[in-house]
């Protein structure tokens, strides 16, 4: 793999584009489910993942670079992550309860989309505390999500995702092989990122909804 080519992959699952192409997922392959909703309102959800989750994290850490609160946009340095990881759990908790479904009917609700939202919120969480010890890479965290979320659809959906299954597998390698060949991360700091984002998946669709129910 080049280094062009491993740069490339790197912005194409950047990890703040996670919650959108998984809010995108949930959609396509909920046709059934979400049939009672406009699409109108269904690419309305993705819409504002979008500015909820990439949007306003990037003009926050824009706003931090012109402060020189931080270094650079890459964030390479883990102490200046602390900010960053913080206001991204932020926005996510933020996106998070805004699906969350209410006693008040409205459009804008999505059960789904609100634990794929709680479940990264919970991820960039633990991360948060690795990354005071240790640095631990936010790109394998949101393929671990994926991971995660892909597992969760394959009993929700009518379709048959194996192949999708085997796809996200094969990004998520692609994506730790990229960051290594960018020097980016070590092989440890890619595996911490992979099951941390697959724990958030797990907690939130699995256990949080056994506690709640108990």
């Amino acid at each position: 793999m080049s280094k062009r080519f491993a740069s490339f992959i790197s912005y194409l699952f950047h990890p703040l584009l996670f919650a959108t192409y998984g809010a995108a997922f949930i959609v396509a392959v909920n046709p059934h489910r979400f049939a009672e909703y406009h699409m109108r309102t269904r690419l309305l959800w993705i819409i504002i993942t979008f500015i909820f989750t990439f949007i306003c994290p990037v003009v926050w850490i824009f706003m931090m670079k012109k402060l020189e609160l931080i270094t650079d946009f890459k964030l390479t340095n883990p102490k200046e992550r602390i900010i960053p990881y913080v206001a991204v759990a932020t926005f996510y908790m933020w996106t998070y309860r805004l699906f969350r479904p209410t006693t008040e009917a409205t459009g804008y609700t999505n059960q789904i989309i609100s634990l794929m939202m709680l479940g990264a919120a919970i991820a960039i969480f633990v991360g948060f505390f690795i990354n005071i010890f240790r640095k631990i890479s936010l790109h394998a965290i949101g393929a671990g999500c994926m991971f995660g979320l892909v597992l969760v659809m394959m009993q929700l959906s009518d379709y048959d995702l194996k192949f999708v299954f085997v796809a996200v597998i094969v990004i998520g390698g692609l994506i730790g092989t990229s960051r290594l060949m960018l020097d980016a991360h070590k092989a440890g700091e890619i595996w911490a990122g992979y099951l941390v984002g697959f724990i958030g998946m797990f907690f939130s669709f699995t256990l949080i909804p056994m506690i709640f129910r108990s």
